[in-house]
């Protein structure tokens, strides 16, 4: 009955944690399309615009390391409630009078600013926050579920946004202000989750500036020391900016071959499709197989999706609306295996006070990527040509896929975690286990009684 009972309640709590979410992100991807298109028609400036869009992504990309640390220091809850707060302060505060009072369109780059700091500061408490409160059996499915809500928000988001703002050009800010203000009162009846750091005592006395470079610096040692962690998410930063070149390749070669805007918005969409069908098959899988194994099976699945990029050039139409919703949606259906599997390891094998930390490396590695593919992606298309750069793109997959199949799995596949003892069990101390071991046979030794550090 009791296990009923506490079964209910990290089900409800997971829930309120992931509707929360859902609507922080939701609200997150509709103000952030609709912020450049206010500052456009209020200044009619296409460069301002695009400031204002970059005071939305760089400074959330380059905080993220600090948003783990604070994360590790505080109860995520109450992170997550007085991001939410400052979202609110922000639209009333800064986009409120670019709306009614014609305030000066600046005010909206601060706007973008907080607002993507905030997000940032909710997805990596809301990240942290999943381990204090889902069983280990059941944290692949719960990250499977975090990451079809990232895919759906991602669909209907951009596209609600836009809605909005044609309907009226503050509807997106109001739209941010009720889901916000919902998702606060959802988190805010999770109970406190807060877990001190191990050395949380001793931090004060170290200095802040000593305290602020070992936390800056904790998730960043944990990564480099743990050789799964470090080979997947450079693998996940050199695919993200890959994919960013794919995305250019789509945009050109649907440009060039007259594929309708219609056509092409539907083909961008197949990515978060693909994303949110691969999220709903990915728990089965990451059970199933150590996580450098998917890994790898990631990369060659995205060798497969991409090679026929290289013949769309030739293709008609026809061909162009089959091929390239195949490839963009294969990329995201491959792509929330490898995020489903390298966030299940996240919760299982990190502990719990640097989750935030090392998830905010992981996430400034990874999406730092993203402007890089674009960068480079532009100058190789403008260079050699959408066929040879969509060859390119395959075969710099093929070159990671190949060396990481051929060396042994031992190499850089971590080993199975060791089951948790069951709550309020507690381990001997030296001298009792010396004890015991000596009054039963003198020349027997139990199997596996050292590996449990009980002898």
């Amino acid at each position: 009955m009791s296990n009923t009972r506490d079964d209910r309640r990290w089900r409800r709590r997971f829930g309120l944690l992931w509707a929360g979410g859902a609507l922080s992100g939701l609200g997150s991807m509709t103000l952030t399309l609709a912020v450049p298109l206010l500052a456009l028609h209020q200044s009619g400036s296409p460069a301002l615009a695009g400031w204002i869009a970059a005071a939305g992504m760089v400074p959330r990309t380059l905080l993220y390391v600090p948003v783990g640390a604070v994360v590790d220091r505080h109860d995520p809850r109450s992170v997550m409630i007085a991001s939410q707060c400052v979202r609110l302060a922000s639209v009333a505060l800064l986009i409120g009078p670019v709306l009614v009072l014609d305030a000066p369109v600046a005010l909206l780059a601060a706007a973008a600013t907080v607002h993507g700091v905030c997000a940032a500061l909710h997805a990596t408490a809301a990240t942290a926050a999943v381990p204090r409160l889902v069983p280990r059996d059941h944290l692949p499915t719960a990250a499977a579920r975090n990451e079809a809500r990232t895919h759906a928000t991602q669909m209907t988001g951009r596209p609600l946004g836009g809605a909005l703002f044609g309907l009226g050009q503050g509807l997106p800010a109001v739209f941010d202000a009720v889901v916000s203000a919902v998702g606060l009162c959802l988190v805010a009846r999770l109970p406190r989750l807060r877990t001190p750091s191990a050395d949380g005592g001793s931090a004060p006395r170290r200095g802040w500036a000593a305290t602020l470079c070992r936390d800056l610096s904790a998730g960043l040692t944990r990564v480099r020391r743990d050789r799964f962690l470090l080979l997947a998410t450079s693998v996940c930063a050199c695919t993200n900016a890959l994919f960013q070149t794919v995305w250019l390749v789509i945009i050109v070669t649907a440009t060039e071959q007259g594929l309708s805007a219609f056509l092409l918005g539907a083909v961008l969409a197949a990515t978060g499709a693909g994303g949110l069908l691969g999220s709903l098959t990915s728990p089965r899988l990451v059970r199933r197989l150590r996580p450098g194994t998917v890994v790898t099976l990631c990369l060659w699945a995205w060798v497969v999706v991409t090679a026929p990029l290289a013949l769309a050039e030739w293709a008609g139409p026809g061909h162009l609306a089959v091929i390239l919703p195949l490839t963009w949606g294969g990329i995201g259906f491959v792509g929330a295996h490898m995020n489903v599997t390298v966030t299940t390891y996240h919760t299982t094998r990190v502990p719990t006070e640097l989750l935030g930390r090392v998830t905010g490396t992981v996430r400034l590695v990874t999406n730092g990527a993203l402007p890089v593919g674009v960068l480079c992606g532009g100058h190789v298309l403008e260079s050699v040509g959408v066929q040879a750069t969509a060859v390119s793109v395959t075969a710099l997959i093929l070159l990671l896929a190949v060396p990481l199949t051929l060396a042994r799995a031992a190499v850089w596949d971590p080993p199975a975690p060791r089951p948790a003892p069951p709550p309020g069990t507690a381990t001997p101390p030296p001298t009792a286990g010396r004890r015991r071991a000596s009054s039963g046979s003198a020349g027997r030794r139990r199997p596996g009684l050292s590996s449990s550090g009980r002898g």
